[in-house]
């Protein structure tokens, strides 16, 4: 009786575990340093729910000029996705800007951002997933979001 006891009670533990798929993920790398990032948001189209994580943004300590890797998971990978970022120009102008749309032929599991100039500061990176919706319109579907700051 008892071995069968702790036989379902490991049943149960793994089949709970096995419940929550892991989440995707997005790595950061900086100067020599990273951060794994959650999603900040995940957005589901067929159920048309959200899910929001505010303490998924993460910090890493930048010098002005410093590029960003990103690499992302192949659950990202295999849907559209890009990088969107804000950054400080040498005169202290916010500047909004973005990076190409990879698509899930592109293969593409990382990117490395550099600014144009090395004074720029960059202020946020996030990386969005896409899907696409009416055959030819991309939605957002998920953020990972890295915070810069001064080093």
């Amino acid at each position: 009786m008892r071995r069968f006891l702790i036989a379902v009670a490991a049943g149960a533990v793994l089949t709970g575990c096995s419940a929550t798929p892991p989440q995707p993920d997005v790595t950061f790398y900086s100067d020599g340093e990273s951060a794994r990032a959650t999603p900040f948001v995940l957005f589901d189209i067929e159920t048309r729910t959200q899910q929001q994580d505010r303490d998924a943004i993460v910090r890493l300590n930048m010098r002005p000029g410093q590029p960003v890797q990103v690499s992302v998971s192949n659950e990202i990978a295999e849907q559209p996705w890009g990088l969107v970022f804000s950054y400080l120009d040498r005169d202290g102008k916010r500047v909004d800007a973005s990076s190409k749309v990879f698509l899930p032929t592109d293969k593409q599991h990382a990117y490395t951002l550099e600014l144009p100039n090395k004074d720029d500061r960059l202020l946020i990176a996030a990386v969005q997933r896409l899907a696409v919706v009416n055959g030819d319109q991309l939605v957002q579907t998920g953020y990972w979001v890295l915070a810069a700051q001064d080093a």
